[in-house]
């Protein structure tokens, strides 16, 4: 009996924490690809802003999402400097330190088809955006493409994926694939041009064969028809 009770101590005290949100944190690395300014969120100091990237902006782009608990409520952190992804009064895309993380640095992840949102949590109608010239958006009702994300993992090298696999491409053996060669047929067994009138001719003939085989009956029968007649 004793055994029992504490296993189910245990269980009620899994679950007053659960309630009361006292989890630990899940983080994950990210890096989030804005599909309206073709470029990689990059948090430089308190600038926030979607560009390209290269070696210089490459430590910038690595993000991580961080939740406190199971409400869903997310953070947009930016390990090389130390910021937050936030709002401010304005509505404006800032990056602040921790001691200024607060609710409006907080967002929801939803999905837009095939593509991730961030809507904030202070202010549903606000979703974290850019413009196709990298800058926030502050508009709601902006273009809706600059509100869509694809996320994905910050290790992965573009470049050396496609050097593998041209590497890769230029070693493998390429099959050759010739054309059939025509076969002509030799001239034996080919129709002569003349092959057409030989047989018209050879019809005709016969025809006048026949003909004269047949008119002398036809002759001697008219002849005995007019005979009998007298």
């Amino acid at each position: 009996m004793l055994p029992q009770l504490a296993v189910l101590a245990k269980i009620l005290c899994l679950l007053m924490v659960v309630m009361c949100g006292a989890v630990p944190a899940m983080v994950r690395s990210v890096s989030l690809y804005s599909t309206c300014s073709s470029g990689n969120v990059t948090v430089i100091g308190r600038a926030v802003k979607a560009v390209g990237r290269d070696d210089n902006n490459a430590p910038f782009q690595k993000l991580t999402t961080q939740s406190e608990d199971f409400s869903g409520k997310l953070y947009i952190f930016a390990e090389k400097s130390q910021r937050y992804i936030c709002f401010n009064k304005r509505w404006k895309l800032v990056g602040l330190p921790k001691k200024q993380k607060s609710p409006m640095c907080q967002f929801y992840e939803v999905y837009n088809g095939s593509y991730l949102r961030y809507r904030s949590v202070a202010d549903g109608v606000h979703y974290l955006g850019f413009n196709k010239w990298g800058k926030p958006m502050r508009n709601p009702n902006g273009r809706q493409e600059c509100f869509n994300f694809i996320k994905y993992n910050p290790h992965f090298d573009i470049k050396h994926h496609n050097s593998l696999v041209t590497s890769n491409m230029a070693t493998e053996p390429r099959l050759v694939v010739r054309k059939p060669a025509l076969i002509r047929a030799p001239k034996k067994f080919l129709p002569s041009s003349d092959g057409g009138r030989e047989t018209h001719r050879h019809r005709h003939n016969r025809w006048k064969i026949r003909e004269d085989e047949v008119s002398p009956r036809r002759r001697h029968e008219s002849r005995l028809l007019e005979a009998n007649k007298y």
